[in-house]
């Protein structure tokens, strides 16, 4: 690479950005410091630490943002950083899966876009290869060029006419409190009885206990609170849009996020119904989609919405997908490995509520007793909602396989996609012809397995037998999904 070469430097908003952020972090971290001291710290020596700490940071970021040059070449882009740890990345456009568009708050208010370069690997789907800020005009016509590269289409005057009408409407139209609802109730169920149980200790400690106990309200905060309000903010906003055969999906409050793929680029489909959501009749579609670098998890098609809209969404956007099998139930057989479960769980439920009862303070032995009937209840709820939920449906071209209890999941998986699949059964399910089935296949997250109930060993086995039968009569074909 030649310095004559002409190059592209990330927008100075990259430096401030960085900046804010290890400030916030170091401020906060002083602020516990100096509250801990009782005030008795001379405070200029907490603010000289966060000058330096200011100063440090942007002598650093300005470094790295001076020494990081991006070149945009005829057949790949790379990226040279010569810091002290010398790099050099290197991305053919045929390798790329996505370009998606992140602005943060700092974005926003300097008027910047940053593009994130994702390939089809399962090595670094969670994390973008390489980034690069620049003005949002800027970007989007570097965003649109790199599209064209990557979905072998020129664009015209009446063709963005065309997009720039069709942008405004989203294929499902979601409001603020479907959202809502999606953070709060769209959790698992598990998630979401744990944070009920720790807001419910903690008013309780508060009546009759000696004051507030710090535990529970840590835990219901982090593992319930927290996790919904992120989800709301994260997907504030949300809209989908079809352009041909690609999908945009955007969404976001204070950080908003643009995610753009194309159709054959998704693995496997799923429909998730949590317990409270599938009472109201109500349903989440999410995709597998290699390429998509999302650190929160698969590309959401639809948020919470009633079961309906979210079937129809499914069926027009991604009819290849669609399985109208009949579904086969698990075997009898399955009841004794569903059933040595429930009994190690009352075990130790049993056992643990025993230990605890010495140390249970007065006025909570009716709690205690109120969780222990509860637990013993999902115990029976999980055996009876395992045994009926779980099943599995097959046509030539898609596997259907049901799974879960309280929070059913179905799972439609393209035999293509599938990179294999394991038989295996326990002593007890060979002596009656019963087996699982473990499918494997690339996903957002790097790698996923879906794994089935207990069926007839003899059916699902089918599955190998397709894959090999598609590879060898020519059905497969791999330019499907470039």
């Amino acid at each position: 690479m030649t310095e004559e070469q002409p190059f592209l430097r990330n927008h100075w908003s990259y430096v401030a950005s960085n900046v804010f952020r290890t400030i916030l972090i170091f401020g906060f971290m002083i602020l516990v410091w100096w509250s801990n001291s009782d005030g008795q710290a001379d405070m200029r020596y907490y603010l000289a630490v966060v000058l330096i700490m200011f100063v440090f940071a942007v002598a650093v970021n300005v470094i790295y943002w001076l020494k990081t040059k991006y070149y945009f070449l005829e057949d790949e882009i790379v990226v040279m950083r010569t810091t002290i740890f010398r790099s050099e990345t290197r991305i053919q456009y045929d390798r790329l899966a996505s370009v998606n568009v992140e602005r943060d708050i700092i974005c926003r208010i300097l008027n910047a876009t940053k593009l994130s370069f994702n390939l089809t690997s399962s090595m670094n789907v969670t994390t973008a290869e390489a980034y690069i800020v620049r003005k949002k005009d800027e970007a989007d016509r570097l965003r649109e060029s790199l599209n064209s590269r990557m979905f072998d289409t020129v664009k015209t005057v009446k063709d963005e006419t065309d997009e720039s009408q069709e942008e405004a409407i989203s294929l499902v139209d979601v409001s603020t409190w479907d959202i809502f609802l999606h953070a709060f109730i769209g959790m698992s169920t598990y998630q979401l009885l744990f944070g009920i149980v720790m807001a419910l200790y903690s008013i309780l400690s508060f009546y009759f206990g000696d004051g507030v106990t710090i535990f529970p309200i840590i835990l219901f905060l982090v593992e319930f609170l927290m996790p919904a309000f992120a989800a709301f903010f994260r997907y504030y906003n949300y809209s989908i849009v079809r352009q041909g055969e690609t999908v945009t999906v955007s969404s976001g409050f204070f950080s908003t996020r643009t995610d753009c793929f194309k159709l054959n680029k998704v693995n496997f489909v799923k429909i998730r119904e949590p317990l409270l959501c599938r009472i109201l009749g109500k349903s989440i579609l999410e995709a597998e989609v290699v390429g998509t670098s999302n650190k929160n998890g698969m590309p959401l098609l639809c948020p919470l919405k009633d079961r309906d809209v979210a079937y129809s969404l499914f069926k027009d956007l991604l009819p290849e997908f669609v399985c109208d099998e009949q579904m086969s139930v698990q075997s009898r057989v399955s009841m004794v490995g569903l059933g040595f479960w429930v009994f190690l769980s009352v075990a130790v439920i049993a056992t643990f509520a025993y230990l605890l009862v010495p140390e249970i303070p007065s006025g909570f032995g009716m709690f205690l007793n109120a969780c222990v009937v509860l637990l013993y209840m999902l115990c029976i709820g999980w055996f009876v909602l395992a045994y009926r939920n779980r099943s599995i449906a097959m046509n030539e071209s898609i596997v259907l396989a049901v799974t879960g209890s309280f929070d059913r999941v179905s799972n439609y998986i393209l035999f293509d996609k599938v990179q294999f699949a394991n038989v295996y059964s326990t002593p007890i399910q060979r002596r009656y012809g019963a087996a699982r089935c473990r499918i494997n296949m690339l996903s957002t997250a790097g790698a996923t397995a879906v794994v089935t109930g207990v069926f007839n060993a003899e059916s699902l086995e089918r599955v190998s037998d397709t894959i090999m039968a598609r590879i060898r009569d020519g059905r497969y074909d791999f330019r499907r999904f470039q």
